[in-house]
């Protein structure tokens, strides 16, 4: 069985604005001297777990101003993410829910529990508007919840799963090494807020084009994957 194992930040959505908004509301009523963030200030560091994230962008602050302000922050960002959601990318909510019946579909993300759930929770823009994201995944994981790194998270993903192959679709480096790391495939959107520094990777700049790759491996699942395994290689 071939799992499609999703990131989440960057591939399925984008709650940098959002984001923004709850973390300058922490700055603000934290009384920190700082100057006020942007969402390309959050698209920075988006893809690494949550304590990682105050600290590249608060890199002045001492230990215990530092989990001051975190605490904050994810009291206003949980406060806004699970009232308002992220914003997906075009075409995720359609092209998942047709996928979801040709593949088991997973998510693997650094955020935190909440943030997952949060996700999950959101209803599908179709006409069972009854149906959540919760009920196309077979399963998630997240480092908010192990507190371990994403490679050993879309490891145990594939075991408890009996994946006998998957592939990893991220928009970052480290999701390219962490799926390497894993040993499954790995298809880099260049939609998303980072990249990666190996060229010899597929790359598909729309979430549309994530789709027709994929659909290639439930068509013609040794071609593809033969040729995914020489990008890997």
């Amino acid at each position: 069985m071939i799992g499609i194992i999703f990131d989440l930040d960057g591939t399925l959505w984008n709650t940098s604005s959002i984001c923004a908004e709850a973390w300058n509301k922490a700055i603000s009523l934290g009384n920190i001297q700082k100057t006020p963030l942007t969402e390309d200030d959050i698209a920075r560091v988006s893809g690494l777990p949550f304590m990682d994230c105050v600290k590249n962008l608060f890199p002045d602050i001492g230990e215990e101003s530092l989990d001051k302000i975190a605490s904050l922050i994810e009291k206003y960002e949980k406060q806004e993410i699970e009232t308002m959601g992220g914003t997906l990318y075009k075409g995720v909510s359609e092209y998942l829910d047709t996928l979801s019946v040709q593949f088991p579909l997973f998510v693997v993300s650094n955020c935190q529990h909440w943030y997952l759930q949060a996700f999950l929770s959101m209803p599908l823009n179709s006409s069972r508007t009854s149906r959540t994201f919760r009920d196309i995944f077979v399963d998630s994981e997240c480092f908010g919840r192990t507190q371990k790194p994403k490679a050993e998270n879309i490891t145990a993903i594939c075991q408890r799963n009996s994946l006998k192959d998957a592939v990893y679709i991220g928009d970052t480096e480290g999701d390219r090494l962490a799926a390497m790391k894993a040993g499954i495939h790995f298809i880099h959107v260049s939609y998303g807020f980072g990249h990666v520094e190996s060229t010899n990777v597929l790359s598909a700049a729309s979430f549309s084009k994530v789709v027709e790759m994929l659909r290639s491996l439930h068509l013609a699942p040794r071609v593809a994957m033969t040729i995914m395994k020489a990008k890997r290689n």
